[in-house]
């Protein structure tokens, strides 16, 4: 994994909530841990994994402990049936039935059903594709570091953190950083700064 080793692009985000306990940590982990499909028609699954290799559920208690920091991953599975592969095997069963049973068409509950039952066939042959999600919480500093780049690996990120912990987070934008290093300074004076013109500055300069 790339947390922790090597060069890796990482946003970041304020935690906000009481921090859990070790034990608490662990817990919310083991509850919302990564579980493989099951037989059905679901295409995404998530859960906790652990940092270092993603097939081990839940993360173990001394890989999530380094110092001040918890560290583990999110691990998402995505598992899809191309529309097309779908639409052909549907319309050969349906020619298929057809012939059998003597009909003249097949009503639309009936091909909605056989769809259903087809892609459940077709999704036990599909391996889904992996994505995951590092992620390490400075529990002392109220931040967490995470790999979570895209809108949606984040909106995963958030709601299943606020799930398993209690705890919501949201990305240190530029005026919430200003606000935690000039705790000093009133909302209303950095609502008023002005973003500096480097172009400007150099031509003056």
């Amino acid at each position: 994994m790339s947390l922790l080793q090597g060069s890796v692009s990482l946003k970041r985000f304020m935690v906000l909530g009481p921090v859990p306990a070790l034990e608490d940590l662990q817990a919310g982990l083991e509850q919302d841990q990564f579980r493989p499909f099951q037989d059905g028609l679901e295409e995404e699954r998530m859960g906790w994994c652990d940092w270092r290799n993603p097939l081990i559920t839940p993360p173990e208690p001394d890989s999530v402990s380094q110092e001040r920091f918890a560290v583990f991953a999110l691990r998402i599975d995505t598992r899809r049936v191309p529309a097309t592969l779908l639409r052909a095997h549907v319309d050969l069963r349906a020619q298929q039935l057809l012939k059998e049973k003597d009909l003249a068409f097949l009503g639309k509950e009936a091909r909605i059903s056989l769809q259903d039952e087809i892609k459940v066939e077709l999704l036990r042959k599909v391996l889904p594709v992996p994505k995951v999600v590092e992620v390490a919480w400075d529990l002392k500093g109220g931040l967490l570091w995470t790999t979570a780049a895209s809108a949606k690996a984040q909106g995963a990120l958030s709601s299943l953190f606020m799930k398993s912990f209690g705890c919501e987070v949201h990305p240190l934008a530029p005026l919430v950083l200003a606000g935690r290093l000039c705790p000093e300074l009133p909302v209303e004076a950095l609502m008023a700064l002005d973003p500096l013109d480097l172009e400007l500055e150099e031509a003056q300069g």
